[in-house]
């Protein structure tokens, strides 16, 4: 081996790596916006709850997911190869508009609500690119009361909360 070329498929790894990095060169979505427009929402139980996202820009390949909660205790309620049996998308097909409907919303339906834009990893995982900033949700009784202050029981059939 002629001396110096030893370091050459070192350079080559390198350069590869680099250029693979999130945010270098053009595809690195330098420009991408991903937009969760409503910071809170209640909606009835019953009834169909609307989450919205948009997202514009360019950014490497990737899945948009909604997942409930953050961090380790999250759960994905909506990708293309997956979702809740009530989640739909509002706009099948979209590459734009990842807004999405649950219908028959029921107080287990409570929390914050994340979208989620993915790239994949030289693994083929997926890897968090961008986050909105949370829809959090909550649910109300069949008459707008929260709920966490129904205690289970429906306006008809007090609680016993205000008995005297």
């Amino acid at each position: 081996m002629a001396p110096g070329t030893e370091v050459l498929p070192l350079t080559c790894l390198m350069l590869l790596l680099l250029c693979r990095a999130p945010g270098a060169g053009a595809q690195g979505g330098q420009d991408f916006k991903l937009h969760q427009p409503q910071d809170k929402v209640s909606v009835t139980v019953g009834k169909t709850l609307t989450l919205g996202c948009t997202v514009s820009g360019s950014s490497e390949p990737g899945p948009v997911k909604w997942l409930k909660g953050w961090g380790s205790g999250n759960r994905t309620i909506y990708a293309e190869t997956v979702s809740a049996p009530r989640v739909t998308r509002a706009v099948n097909g979209s590459n734009t508009d990842f807004t999405i409907h649950i219908r028959d919303v029921q107080p287990e339906d409570v929390g914050t609500y994340y979208c989620v834009k993915f790239t994949k990893s030289l693994s083929g995982g997926d890897v968090v690119f961008r986050r909105g900033t949370g829809t959090e949700v909550s649910v109300l009784g069949e008459w707008g009361i929260p709920e966490q202050l129904l205690g289970g029981a429906s306006p008809a059939q007090p609680s016993g909360l205000c008995s005297g």
